[in-house]
């Protein structure tokens, strides 16, 4: 695998994303898969873009690869970054698995998205499922979304998907996700619990995974973490001040008109002229 560094630098911020001062995802890293292997509903979009668009592709917040690894292994040259470590170990063990011909289009590293340098520019440049909701300041958002336009080819696409904001959703409310069995015996069930802070456009989510198997005592583990919401027009206007043109805006991941009820926003975007 040629395992290539998209070293980030620190900011110096104190209020940026939420894992600037710990890895959010170093609790629940190992549940992450568990939960998410089956979601693949996004995954054929990405293949119609990366189709559209050729090689080579840059993953933004690429997590354990759910995305990365299929790309990959239609044969596209792709890159793949992500701030937390315990999600690139993750991603790592899984492509050891793989054959030595796909190992070798894959790049990865720790990157933070607002510094992040590949040294080479994309055709298709994305960052999926909510990722970038993780920055909770304009200032920063605007410095990764500069950060991609310089890392993007003349021509080339980038998509970025966020759930569109539904604020009248019970806040504090337990909603249970789903229960699931492991290979290794253990029953999780998974709760979820959502708070809203409308002035500052910010929800806290919290998680729970209640662990229990024959042989122990049941545990619980606890993730929890804010995003910043957008809306659609702030969205557009945002990435067209940091030179990206959005040219389409769909309602989920099978290309259905953007609707004022619609539950994704999937941007796609050209670089400015």
């Amino acid at each position: 695998m040629n395992n290539s560094r998209t070293e980030g630098t620190s900011s110096g911020r104190s209020d940026t994303s939420s894992d600037d001062v710990f890895d959010i995802y170093e609790e629940g890293a190992k549940y992450y898969d568990l939960w998410y292997e089956d979601q693949t509903e996004d995954l054929e979009f990405y293949r119609q873009m990366a189709e559209k668009s050729g090689g080579p592709i840059l993953e933004c917040m690429c997590g354990t690869g759910r995305l990365l690894i299929p790309l990959a292994k239609e044969g596209y040259d792709i890159t793949g970054f992500d701030r937390s470590y315990a999600m690139l170990d993750r991603l790592t063990a899984k492509l050891e698995e793989l054959d030595e011909d796909i190992q070798e289009k894959v790049h990865i590293g720790h990157g933070d998205i607002r510094s992040f340098s590949c040294g080479r520019k994309y055709r298709l440049i994305f960052v999926p499922f909510n990722s970038f909701m993780h920055l909770l300041e304009t200032e920063d958002q605007e410095a990764a979304l500069r950060n991609i336009s310089e890392h993007l080819e003349e021509g080339g696409l980038f998509c970025m998907s966020l759930f569109n904001p539904q604020l009248d959703r019970p806040e504090g409310l337990l909603r249970h996700r789903g229960t699931k069995l492991t290979v290794h015996g253990e029953v999780i069930s998974k709760f979820e619990a959502q708070t809203f802070d409308a002035s500052r456009q910010r929800t806290t989510v919290h998680f729970f995974y209640d662990i229990s198997r024959q042989d122990r005592e049941m545990r619980r583990v606890t993730t929890v973490f804010t995003l910043r919401y957008l809306f659609h027009q702030e969205a557009v206007e945002l990435m067209r001040r940091c030179g990206l043109e959005v040219v389409d805006t769909y309602g989920d991941h099978s290309f259905s008109p953007f609707r004022k009820g619609s539950e994704t926003m999937v941007f796609v975007a050209r670089k400015s002229p």
